[in-house]
């Protein structure tokens, strides 16, 4: 089957637009929401689009959805000047290309969104892209010599899927090697962009010590170590092989998994996964062998570059005194070809500055006069109404929900509960977002609930209501 007879033709074209920003992190947004619920309505998830997304939306330029094949339908969606419209305008989109898919639900008229298989996919690969956390090498060689060795031992009906972990671990040790190996290559090719020792130092220690060696290289030549299971793995399998009765029993356990069509065709590919197997260990020596050769051509050539930058005056004055030395160790034909290029190159221009007995001319102040003051022209009333608009707007974007999600992280700190009481409200601006928190305690997307209580209570010359500030998924507490 062909790539586009599964993928939408215009999949990717929200990442071509000028908005593709928006939309990736849409997409994310997608991508949070299905980790946490089984399904989420259209309503759930415009509210946490503007709750995460409410500055990227207002920036959004939505001149350029013009030239898409549905411009008849965004035209409508342009004007419109709320973060819901617009929200609902981005879900549209990505339903439109393909991304999600939308069904009602069975009780209600409520729309629920779904991800297609293929949307699942590609959100993880850009999200894993832009992940800065570091991952974990899996232990691929021992992995497979202890689901090879505990089903040799025992012999159960679980030695088919021995031999398909074995199998699976095998080929992703293989791409593993290879993208070390070209990682290697890219770090060395990098060398030749770095300016300074410093830069270097940064990109060996803090990029691939990090990300190279200690996380892929130094598992492979120690815990990992292909040497040391090669043997193991390899005398199993090739027990498996020459063991008649063994192969039956993989045949069987085959078949009862639904996999092939009939006995010949399971025993070719357990077969084929075997020996695919055992000649992966046989020829891996050779790709650890070059993997060492390139891990020492570039910590070579890193300390090279290095003790060149240091032994060498990179500086003006360094590439002078180097020119003058050239210029007098040349003689005849070279002399005079040298001296007509410096002569061309070279500008002499006279240098200057001010200092304290230098000429100026000092700086005439004029004396405030009492004059009439300003006259205040009456505006008009649109003008007024869209002066306001404005200022909200301003007001919005200043008292953003990721604001004042933030400031109940960093009064709560690490506790479960607190109270108004023990809110620090320093100042109008704190009391202000104090009373928003209090607002969105009851939205799905806060991480937190407010619980008000009788009477009110004085904090800093401030009156508010009793209320505390609980984590959501914490048990209630008993004052």
């Amino acid at each position: 089957m062909k790539l586009f007879e599964i993928l939408p033709h215009n999949l990717f074209s929200i990442l071509n637009s000028k908005n593709r920003e928006v939309y990736v992190e849409a997409l994310f947004v997608l991508r949070r929401a299905f980790k946490q619920e089984m399904s989420i309505t259209k309503s759930d998830l415009v509210s946490m689009l503007i709750a995460n997304l409410d500055e990227m939306i207002y920036q959004m330029d939505l001149s350029e959805e013009d030239d898409t094949d549905n411009a008849d339908t965004y035209n409508d969606e342009r004007d419109g000047a709320g973060l819901s419209s617009t929200a609902h305008f981005i879900l549209r989109r990505l339903r439109d290309t393909g991304w999600i898919e939308a069904e009602y639900r069975i009780d209600s008229f409520e729309e629920n969104i779904t991800l297609p298989d293929y949307s699942v996919k590609l959100v993880n690969l850009l999200y894993s892209l832009t992940d800065e956390s570091i991952r974990e090498y899996n232990s691929y060689v021992y992995s497979t010599y202890s689901a090879l060795k505990t089903a040799d031992q025992e012999r159960d009906d679980y030695m088919y899927d021995a031999l398909l972990t074995a199998h699976g671990n095998t080929v992703k040790l293989v791409d593993e090697l290879k993208t070390l190996h070209n990682n290697i290559r890219r770090y060395h090719q990098a060398l030749n962009e770095y300016a300074t020792v410093n830069d270097i130092l940064k990109g060996h220690f803090d990029e691939y010590k990090n990300l190279i060696t200690d996380r892929i290289y130094h598992p492979l030549k120690t815990l990992d170590s292909v040497p040391r299971f090669k043997n193991p793995i390899v005398r199993i399998l090739g027990g498996w092989v020459r063991d008649q009765g063994i192969r039956e029993g993989l045949e069987r356990q085959a078949m009862l998994r639904g996999r092939y069509d009939s006995k010949e065709e399971a025993a070719g590919d357990i077969m084929q996964k075997i020996h695919e197997t055992m000649d992966t260990y046989e020829t891996l020596d050779h790709m650890l062998e070059e993997i060492d050769r390139k891990n020492s051509a570039y910590t070579r050539a890193s300390i090279e570059k290095m003790r060149y930058m240091l032994n060498t005056d990179r500086s003006i004055k360094g590439k002078l005194v180097e020119l003058l030395t050239r210029a007098a160790e040349s003689e005849g034909e070279a002399e005079r070809t040298l001296a007509q290029a410096l002569g061309d190159c070279t500008e002499v221009f006279r240098q200057g500055y001010v200092d304290g007995n230098s000429l100026y001319t000092p700086r005439v102040r004029k004396v405030r006069k009492d004059e009439k003051p300003m006259g205040m022209h009456p505006m008009e009333h649109e003008a007024g109404e869209r002066a306001f608009e404005e200022f909200m707007d301003r007001a919005k974007r200043s008292y953003s929900h990721t604001r004042v999600m933030d400031f109940v992280r960093s009064v709560m700190g690490q506790m479960d509960v607190i109270t108004g009481r023990e809110i620090p409200l320093e100042d109008d601006e704190a009391f202000i977002l104090l009373m928003l928190a209090s607002l969105k305690g009851g939205e799905r997307s806060a991480f937190y609930k407010v619980e008000f209580t009788k009477g009110y209570t004085n904090n800093n010359g401030y009156r508010i209501p009793n209320m505390r500030f609980v984590k959501k998924g914490i048990k209630d507490h008993v004052e």
